[in-house]
């Protein structure tokens, strides 16, 4: 059972400001809210928080030193006024609410570029109990999202990898570019750490030789669940889907055994490669865990597990990470991978996948390398595609709609990756701010329209939201 999420509350108010009963003279019949009050309508809305704090007035001088005091055991501030400076400095996400007509608003603001929300609660209640309630239900968001936030310091990643910690895929050569591997990873690491998220680094070898030892009787049982599952089979056979479903296994016990509850691996090409002989794909074995609800990401992608790791807490599910490209003259973005969540809605809905072969492989050795999967994902529907720079603490972001890849190019499902999306959206402005040195070259796509959640979640955890489909991005940044 996980900690409950541990907010210290402020208020620098209470009742109406200067008030000297005239409110309450002319109008008896409408209720003024206390601190109290206020306090409870949003703890009854948040499960998993222990509000921590007073609802008496505090005084702004004692705040921050109550606050640098308890710093370690808190998540994060709820502030009912405007937060100094002293306190949007302390290395804490901060929900700051005005507290409407309980005083002025100066010096309240948007707080731009510190680590904090913002929202107005009046103490008389709108005239609208739907707006007040709203009100009421938007609070409670952003703490369910400042509870994500906090989360990460239970995130521990197994990281399967001969070329330790981040493997070989990413950084690639335009993230080091600058700075040189060794400085990066340092830098990564401990922005990582900073998060409150470990990485577990274990051999290849390690996880090669436990797979070897799995029962094949247990492996063969997870092969026939999945055939029986597919739609159809296509370029593999039992005994490479075997193989894979012994990876699977192999993949949960390691996780059991070092205390992990996310994992990623090397794959693909580097598998191909493994001295020992092919490693069988993890396509499918990372798409099964992701449908259980277990981020498994393929060729040691990171950032895109961390990315998906808070996906999975926000929508439900685990999302598509695939490689990234941009095609200007369609007007469209393609994310391609060979594995995918079955669930891409994040609840029991299910999609069709075909268990295939990896894309890869020559013509004469298509039944090698154990089977990934093509899913066939939704088209027509509203996403949201996302990735976070651990390294740059920034969030790359912009939104599309789903469309038939198979009305664009003929053969579509058989042209490099075999699970694929193509996604209406402002090409051009993608284009022009296309950032591989930050952003490497995956993207994750998440079902849904989430930007204005995921944009809170990077300010809450000091990151930059980029919002790529906008132009100009650059040049305003620059004004």
């Amino acid at each position: 059972m996980e900690e409950p999420t541990r907010i210290y509350t402020v208020f620098t108010s209470s009742g109406l400001f200067g008030s000297t009963g005239t409110y309450s003279f002319h109008h008896p019949e409408q209720k003024v809210l206390t601190n109290e009050e206020l306090l409870g309508e949003i703890s009854r809305r948040c499960e998993g928080v222990e509000f921590v704090g007073t609802t008496d007035m505090e005084k702004r001088e004692y705040v921050v030193a109550n606050i640098r005091a308890r710093q370690r055991s808190l998540d994060g501030v709820l502030y009912f006024g405007a937060p100094p400076g002293e306190l949007t400095g302390l290395d804490l996400p901060v929900i700051a609410i005005h507290p409407l007509w309980s005083q002025w608003q100066y010096p309240f603001d948007a707080y731009q570029g510190k680590r904090v929300l913002t929202a107005t609660l009046p103490i008389i209640p709108d005239a609208s109990p739907e707006t007040f309630s709203a009100r009421l239900d938007g609070i409670a968001g952003k703490i369910r999202l400042l509870q994500l936030a906090a989360r990460l310091k239970s995130l521990r990643i197994l990281c399967v990898t001969d070329v330790p910690a981040l493997g070989l895929y990413e950084p690639t050569a335009a993230q080091t570019a600058r700075e040189g591997r060794e400085t990066y990873e340092r830098n990564y690491l401990a922005n990582l750490a900073a998060l409150g998220a470990e990485i577990i680094v274990r051999p290849q070898d390690e996880m090669v030789s436990k797979m070897q030892a799995v029962p094949e009787t247990k492996a063969q049982d997870m092969a026939k669940r999945w055939m029986a599952e597919a739609e159809g089979v296509k370029g593999t056979n039992e005994t490479e889907i075997r193989k894979s479903a012994a990876l699977y296994l192999t993949m949960k016990s390691m996780m059991r055994e070092y205390g992990a509850n996310a994992v990623t691996t090397e794959g693909y090409g580097v598998f191909m490669q493994y001295p020992g002989g092919p490693i069988p794909s993890q396509g499918l074995s990372s798409s099964q865990l992701c449908t259980e609800g277990v981020v498994a990401t393929s060729e040691t992608l990171v950032d895109s597990l961390v990315t998906q790791q808070l996906g999975l807490w926000l929508t439900g599910n685990a999302g598509f990470n695939g490689d990234y490209i941009v095609d200007r003259e369609n007007g469209k973005a393609y994310v391609g991978h060979c594995e995918c969540p079955f669930n891409p809605y994040g609840d029991d809905r299910r999609v069709p996948y075909v268990i295939r072969n990896l894309p890869q492989w020559p013509i004469d050795k298509q039944e090698l390398g154990g089977a990934c999967v093509q899913v066939k994902l939704p088209n027509n529907e509203d996403v949201t595609v996302a990735k976070l720079s651990v390294h740059d603490k920034k969030l790359s972001l912009f939104s599309g709609r789903t469309v038939p890849g198979a009305g664009l190019f003929p053969g579509w499902d058989d042209i490099l990756c075999r699970t694929k999306l193509a996604i209406n959206t402002d090409a051009d402005a993608l284009l022009e701010n296309l950032d591989w040195a930050t952003f490497g070259n995956h993207r994750v796509v998440f079902y849904g329209d989430h930007r204005k959640e995921f944009k809170d979640l990077a300010t809450l955890l000091g990151y930059e939201a980029v919002e790529k489909d906008k132009k100009n991005l650059n040049i305003r940044k620059g004004d």
